[in-house]
């Protein structure tokens, strides 16, 4: 979205400059990974799962991969929109 704001008694330093600004609108509880903990192998992007029979792989559908910001731990985390499940266990290098 673009918007044209005008500002009374502004200074002419920033006639017709144009920023990026990202508003939150609001929250939801997201599914994430750490961005490290994802590989891509012939178009598909898998994650490493702990099982009871060891780690297995398995393909993800990622949201967005801009990171989600507001993390505790402040690193890169994706959003994966399916084939993971809450309370998995996803190993990282």
């Amino acid at each position: 979205m673009i918007a044209d704001v005008e500002v009374a008694d502004l200074p002419t330093d920033f006639v017709d400059a144009r920023v990026l600004v990202r508003l939150p609108v609001g929250t939801r509880r997201a599914l994430t990974v750490p961005a490290t903990a994802i590989t891509t192998r012939s178009g598909l992007d898998l994650v490493r799962v702990k099982t009871p029979a060891g780690e297995v792989e398995r393909a993800v559908v990622l949201g967005g991969r801009d990171g989600v910001p507001g993390t505790a731990s402040g690193a890169d985390q994706v959003e994966i929109l399916s084939g993971l499940d809450a309370g998995e266990e996803v190993v990282t290098p």
